[in-house]
């Protein structure tokens, strides 16, 4: 097999949908040699600023001298950088190496494609002598298949209502579901939550006997907002509790780590005529991140393409946004639970805002290019801003990032946008 033949079969996967229940994960670990009991894992589960804490403690690690796998999802740009070491992606000969070696027994135990991937990253760490991992959930904590690599350490991020009808419908639901990744005796990391959030992390100390750490408070980030500060702080945190380093040694390495991150997608500025900010907020809590950004720095309202998932709170979401985006380009996902575009465009033209629709991502960027203005803001789901900067960048609108990504093959296996039909998690 090829590697497009490789990541079609495993896109194929997700038809399989979501299963609950961790059996199919373990046999399959098992199968591998349970790579996962060869490193340090940290656990990183809540509803907003995963994937941004993972990879900030990640590049806090590898700053203090050790080898670290990082597990993220969903991907923005490519299926490759949900697993990556160092900040280098998973090569495509390990990708095909994994699936030739395991179909059988993957397609014994009828894992999914969330699943596959999880124990495809366990694999190749151990292959690669990792010395930590840092893994976001992607679903929850207690059946998420990352609850198998068996942390010493969770960080909880907060939470919201999200996936009401496989983690509960409160708050307090979903909290429990997602700190019951933590393991009994380990170490759990979490800033002051509601009273009614908190009551339910009190439990699970009691329960689990968990070690409860505040998050050390900085005023450093090396991404915009309030709340990266706080993930920021979540992320220090667990460094200092894990890496076995000198206080001076884990600040140093933080404060490197402010000046080298590069975290794709989130309140993510790129300059030009006119500049482009590309942003995955998709949950209410984080629309509020991206409203205080664009107040605090921008004329509002701005012209911008947005587009959602049907399953999530778009109707709130869209109010919200009434107040600092206008005209927008409303745009299809490319995603099977997608809000179609024209739902979305009579949504924001009920409340008021001059709204358009494109159910192509491409089409869409370059509607609202074609606006007068000095900004475009690009926001909603995963599988609309990734489309759109890979869009935005094959049209030389923007430049290739910096750092954190492979500038070479950044887009080189999109070969047709199949690649992002990709799963939720």
């Amino acid at each position: 097999m090829n590697y497009a033949e490789v990541e079609e079969y495993l896109f194929d996967r997700k038809r399989m949908g979501m299963k609950f229940g961790l059996d199919r994960v373990r046999c399959l670990l098992k199968d591998a040699g349970n790579p996962q009991n060869n490193y340090r894992t940290i656990h990183v589960v809540g509803t907003n600023g995963k994937g941004s804490t993972t990879a900030l403690l990640a590049e806090i690690l590898h700053h203090l001298g050790y080898k670290v796998g990082r597990i993220t999802s969903p991907h923005l740009l490519h299926y490759r950088e949900r697993t990556a070491i160092n900040n280098v992606w998973i090569p495509e000969e390990s990708v095909i190496e994994f699936v030739e070696l395991f179909r059988e027994r993957i397609e014994k135990h009828s894992a999914t494609f969330f699943e596959i991937t999880t124990v495809m990253s366990a694999w190749f760490f151990q292959k690669r002598g990792v010395d930590f991992v840092v893994a976001e959930a992607g679903l929850g904590g207690r059946l998420d298949a990352t609850r198998l690599l068996d942390g010493e350490c969770t960080i909880f991020t907060g939470v919201e209502l999200e996936h009401r009808r496989i983690l509960g419908y409160t708050e307090p639901a979903i909290a429990a579901e997602k700190v019951a990744i933590a393991r009994a005796g380990s170490t759990l990391i979490a800033s002051e939550q509601k009273p009614e959030v908190e009551e339910v992390l009190t439990a699970a100390e009691k329960a689990g006997n968990l070690i409860r750490v505040r998050p050390e408070p900085t005023d450093l980030s090396p991404l915009p907002g309030e709340h990266q500060r706080h993930n920021a702080g979540l992320a220090l945190s667990a460094a200092l509790m894990c890496s076995g380093c000198s206080k001076e040694e884990v600040y140093s390495a933080f404060e490197k780590s402010c000046k080298t991150f590069r975290w794709p997608g989130r309140l993510d500025l790129h300059s030009g005529s006119p500049s482009i900010l590309f942003d995955v907020a998709h949950s209410p809590g984080s629309i509020e991140h991206l409203i205080e950004y664009l107040k605090k720095n921008w004329k509002t309202p701005v012209p911008a393409v947005v587009g959602f998932l049907e399953d999530k709170f778009w109707k709130e979401m869209a109010g919200q946004l009434c107040e600092v985006l206008n005209p927008v380009v409303t745009t299809t996902p490319l995603n099977e639970r997608s809000l179609p575009a024209i739902t979305l465009s009579e949504q924001f033209q009920d409340i008021g805002v001059e709204a358009f629709w494109r159910d192509d991502i491409g089409e869409a960027m370059n509607l609202a290019r074609s606006i007068q203005s000095d900004l475009i803001v690009v926001t909603g789901s995963f599988f609309v801003v990734g489309y759109a900067m890979y869009h935005a960048w094959q049209n030389e609108w923007i430049a290739l990032p910096e750092k954190g990504m492979e500038q070479n093959q950044l887009f080189s296996s999109h070969q047709n946008v199949d690649s992002y039909h990709q799963a939720d998690v």
